[in-house]
């Protein structure tokens, strides 16, 4: 029977503790952590790519000490500003 009381006293413990922490009040605890920055969060996708560019691809990465992403995420970078016209076309397409 002693495991019961065990898990009585514990239980007891715990109710303490919660009531403790009911107490404090709420500025105190939402402040845990670091401060959430603000910045975009990412997405992910999937790709489909043949073997030999990836391999390639992943070497590269490899060599400059970069993650595959973020080499994928630079090609698109360099895509979009390399086609900022498209996007102005894009919106005044919407507009309409």
């Amino acid at each position: 029977m002693s495991g019961f009381t065990d898990r009585e006293k514990n239980r007891e413990r715990k109710s303490v503790v919660a009531s403790f922490i009911s107490d404090i009040p709420q500025e105190h605890t939402t402040g845990r952590g670091r401060p959430k920055e603000e910045r975009e969060i990412k997405k992910r996708i999937s790709l489909v790519v043949l073997p030999s560019l990836y391999e390639d691809m992943r070497r590269i990465a490899f060599v400059e000490r970069r993650s595959i992403s973020e080499v994928v995420s630079k090609c698109i970078e360099k895509y979009i500003s390399d086609n900022e016209n498209k996007l102005m076309e894009y919106e005044k397409i919407k507009k309409e």
